[in-house]
């Protein structure tokens, strides 16, 4: 599964490659090394559904369909932002979720039939970051007006860290039983980003990472972004609003047995911002 997500990325960019050498499109001019750095700062909101599943020695033993509605209820608190740098060709990125959320739900207990309560407290950071290069831009048409496209592939890496605590209370009982833990991750990923500029104020924008490859015990990890966006002045400051889908994924084994695969997938909107 791992060499044939990889090869057709890499058949993929080969035949965009091959594409922009032909008489098809016209290249603009590159960006210069020259150029003034320029910051963009992006505030989104991600509505994602994330279900998970937890296997012990290749048999499942937990799932969770996590659903929006399930999400949404349990959020205290969350953050969404992206900061982008560009330099020339040069582009530095980190793509940030702060999640914090409290889960409570009443379960029986296996053996002594008691109607037990759970509580699942969990602060969750998720940042994928990297270094790319624009390799330039291409007209679709023959005129300047047309709308042109430019590619981006890029080298980084996906952190994940989630610090969470689960208390277990008996109804009717002073006893409890808490325990806590931390869950982690920071593996490579290489990817292709593609921004196609349809008119002087909107855009799409294209992203699809992959990475893993055993680093840190991640087997696998794939994260898919789109989005359409619209920009405007707000007063001298150019501007933007967004609305897209990701879909994000990981399957991570570790060496006690135990593999944990989520999916969190949904659409987002977001305002952004250019300096």
């Amino acid at each position: 599964m791992k060499v044939t997500k990889v090869f057709v990325l890499s058949l993929v960019v080969s035949g965009l490659l091959g594409l922009l050498t032909t008489q098809s499109f016209a290249q603009s001019d590159g960006k210069e090394w020259s150029d003034p750095w320029r910051f963009h700062v992006n505030l989104y909101g991600w509505l994602p559904d994330a279900p998970a599943t937890i296997s012990v020695n290749g048999e499942e033993v937990v799932d969770v369909p996590e659903d929006l509605d399930t999400i949404l209820d349990s959020l205290d608190m969350t953050a969404m932002f992206e900061l982008e740098a560009h330099k020339g060709p040069l582009v530095l990125f980190a793509n940030n979720v702060y999640y914090k959320g409290t889960y409570d739900d009443n379960f029986t207990g296996p053996i002594t039939g008691l109607a037990k309560k759970y509580e699942l407290q969990e602060e969750v950071w998720v940042i994928k970051y990297g270094v790319g290069y624009d390799l330039g831009t291409w007209n679709l048409g023959k005129s300047e007006d047309s709308p042109n496209f430019s590619l981006i592939p890029w080298v980084g890496g996906f952190y994940f860290h989630d610090d969470w605590s689960l208390t277990i209370k008996p109804y009717g009982e002073p006893l409890s039983g808490k325990t806590t833990g931390t869950y982690d991750f920071n593996t490579p990923m290489v990817g292709l980003g593609s921004r196609v500029i349809l008119s002087e104020k909107w855009y799409l924008n294209l992203s699809y990472g992959y990475g893993g490859w055993d680093v840190d015990s991640v087997d696998e990890i794939y994260d898919f972004i789109g989005n359409v966006g619209y920009r405007f002045k707000m007063g001298d400051v150019s501007s933007k609003v967004f609305a897209g889908y990701r879909y994000l994924y990981f399957d991570r084994p570790d060496n006690r047995g135990v593999e944990i695969e989520l999916t969190c997938k949904g659409p987002f909107i977001g305002i952004g911002w250019e300096f």
